[in-house]
């Protein structure tokens, strides 16, 4: 009786399991209540290999997500999945990472992330009409969210790159050189401080709060590097200090 009992359980736990990894993705999505700044469109596949057409947050939308998930990391409690997104073939970023989630936290580990500058510059408040070139290269070794303190940044760690700056302004191609920056996190907020080694003479720092919610501020000092062609740009600016720098925020 015992051993049929067994074999028994072993079939109804087996059936369960069966049942719970072909259940479509959709199903499983409908389960969670998805934040309003966050739509997705196309969802297929299953719990072990979800695909998604197009991933909407805010006003930056990306492509092609696939995120598979770890059948080991259930035995911990705290689920892993490996997502990629995007491609050069097709408009958006692209990049990976790796996402584990608990009750306490979600961290990110292995992020590799290619955004046009484009993207990101049309997306901040400028003080005139300008396109922005080349890509920005984002590396995240680590990184940890706090979900039962409204998504508080507790740790980052990575850099940003943008190689080969530059802008189209005033019908001008202008070459800007090399930026780089921190991230980290700052009072809950994930942090990203540029470095002040640049031809610009700029020294800025970004946070992305609870929300998505973006702000930053800094200061522009031009120098000897500063490109010329710029200049009739800073009456744009308004006035600068009594240490020739002009305030930047949005």
């Amino acid at each position: 009786m015992k051993k049929k009992f067994a074999i028994g359980s072993i079939f109804l736990i087996t059936y369960l399991g069966f049942l719970i990894a072909t259940l479509p993705a959709t199903v499983l999505l409908d389960q969670f209540k998805i934040p309003k700044q966050l739509s997705l469109s196309g969802v297929t596949g299953n719990i072990w290999n979800t695909r998604i057409e197009q991933v909407v947050i805010g006003e930056t939308s990306i492509q092609k997500v696939n995120a598979q998930l770890s059948f080991w990391s259930l035995f911990t409690l705290t689920p892993k999945l490996s997502i990629r997104f995007g491609n050069s073939f097709i408009a958006g970023s692209e990049g990976e990472f790796e996402l584990a989630i608990s009750q306490e936290q979600a961290q990110i580990s292995n992020l590799k992330l290619l955004v046009k500058a484009n993207e990101i510059a049309q997306q901040l408040t400028l003080p005139l009409p300008m396109s922005a070139q080349g890509n920005v290269d984002i590396s995240v070794a680590n990184a940890a969210i706090d979900l039962k303190k409204g998504n508080r940044c507790i740790a980052a760690k990575g850099t940003a790159v943008w190689s080969k700056a530059g802008v189209v302004a005033l019908e001008q191609n202008i070459k800007l050189g090399n930026f780089t920056a921190d991230i980290g996190c700052e009072n809950g907020a994930l942090s990203l401080t540029l470095s002040p080694k640049n031809d610009l003479g700029l020294t800025f720092s970004a946070y992305v709060r609870k929300g998505g919610h973006m702000s930053g501020n800094g200061f522009l000092k031009p120098g000897a590097k500063f490109p010329k062609v710029l200049n009739d740009v800073l009456p744009f600016l308004g006035k600068k200090d009594n240490q020739g720098r002009y305030r930047l925020s949005f």
